[in-house]
């Protein structure tokens, strides 16, 4: 997509975009604690987001209408989930469908790019007073890091520019990854630079920080050495390998396919596998404005495989029943079809799975009229979908953290779990 931009990769950068050094989420360690109700007993350790970058469209993936006027040429397939169509070109998902379940009657009122990938990755609406958290650094707060040295949350593959920390803790902003086949190019010592003379770079910084600290009193300076600690830690983790896919068995890197969100996907079970709480892939171009079809038909080329390749992976590993995948992007597309054979942007009914964390698969949730245009029965919004991913984590949304400006502010604001789902 055109208003996703890249980021620079030198290491200074990587720091820079790994942790960010922000005096405002610096100013927010501090938060409110009320007595809490008790929130369910969490089912799932981990999630891995399957970002569809653009905004996929509803008819051409997971809620088609074969022979409507607005269905298109893609052709439906019956799934292992009774009574549910995907399109033809998910052939390999269709045949886990019992693992995961279809929303295909979410809406929002966000159809702009920016301010829908924020609702989508925070649970709110953008606010000029409040910087929200991203999703996954919550979660990471929340449930803490349990593998030494990696970041909480980590997004693989092009950055979605969505959201942050927030009123979190610099150190909790995601981990961008964009280089999937080269992950840690950028955590190699120069020449020249063995470990121990790295130590001694470390002290000689360490020492250089405490001095500036000690006459300049900063929640700023503060969230800097908290960056370098980060980075630091990050560059000795005993976890690095579970950045490099290279490992893997032939057999298992087939499942996923040979395309690069197969890889990322492969990657991200890796890292849940070590303890990351939460992975997001981004497949990206779905803002399909023009030549809609040709185009849907090639990311889902790259999406099957990917996609079912990781359900399966999980279920063998016996890792599904702990992490939950979520799949979405950040609105749908029209059923009218435009001059451009095209689908422009979509928020009244529009669709997204949810798979594994103790949640019931083999379900379609939410019906849509024979044309895709209007919400028939069950209508699920953007905090009922939260809600539900916050409960099966054993994370109350009543919570309140303080914000920059010192205001509580509840973890989620409204929206109730999807009891269909809840097994």
């Amino acid at each position: 997509m055109s208003d996703c931009s890249h980021c620079a990769t030198g290491r200074r950068d990587f720091i820079r975009i790994a942790f960010g050094a922000s005096a405002a989420a610096a100013l927010s360690g501090k938060f409110h604690r009320p007595l809490y109700a008790e929130a369910r007993k969490a089912k799932a350790k981990a999630v891995i987001l399957l970002w569809m970058q653009g905004g996929p469209s509803q008819l051409d993936t997971f809620d088609p209408k074969p022979g409507a006027e607005t269905g298109g040429p893609h052709k439906a397939v019956e799934t292992k989930t009774k009574g549910s169509l995907i399109s033809e070109h998910l052939p390999r998902v269709a045949a886990v469908s019992d693992k995961l379940s279809i929303l295909r009657t979410i809406f929002s009122k966000d159809p702009n790019h920016d301010t829908a990938r924020y609702l989508l990755h925070t649970g709110y609406r953008t606010d000029p007073t409040i910087d929200h958290p991203h999703l996954g650094s919550l979660i990471a707060k929340e449930l803490g890091m349990t593998a030494e040295g990696l970041p909480g949350c980590i997004t693989v593959g092009k950055d979605s520019n969505s959201a942050g920390s927030g009123y979190l803790p610099s150190e909790l902003a995601p981990l961008l990854v964009e280089k999937i086949d080269a992950p840690l190019e950028d955590l190699k010592l120069p020449q020249g630079v063995n470990k121990f003379r790295l130590g001694d770079r470390e002290q000689l910084l360490m020492a250089q920080n405490a001095g500036f600290a000690s006459v300049h009193a900063d929640a700023r300076v503060e969230s800097h050495e908290k960056a370098y600690d980060r980075a630091l830690a990050l560059m000795k983790s005993p976890h690095l390998k579970a950045f490099d896919i290279s490992d893997e068995p032939d057999e298992t890197k087939k499942l996923y396919g040979g395309g690069g969100f197969g890889r990322a996907c492969l990657m991200a079970r890796r890292l849940v596998e070590a303890g990351v709480r939460f992975v997001e892939v981004t497949l990206a171009d779905w803002d399909t404005h023009a030549d809609n079809f040709n185009r849907t038909k090639s990311l889902m080329g790259e999406l099957d495989p990917g996609m079912s390749g990781l359900l399966t992976d999980l279920d063998r590993r016996k890792m599904l029943a702990e992490t939950m995948v979520v799949w979405m992007g950040e609105f749908g597309r029209t059923p009218r079809v435009n001059a451009g054979n095209g689908r422009d942007h979509w928020t009244k009914a529009f669709s997204a799975t949810l798979a594994g964390g103790g949640l019931a698969g083999g379900r379609a949730i939410g019906r849509t009229s024979s044309t895709g245009a209007e919400t028939l029965d069950r209508p699920v919004s953007v905090q009922d979908l939260f809600s539900t991913i916050y409960g099966q984590l054993g994370i109350d949304t009543s919570k309140k953290y303080m914000s920059q400006t010192g205001r509580p502010v509840k973890i989620l604001d409204g929206g109730e779990p999807i009891k269909e789902l809840i097994s």
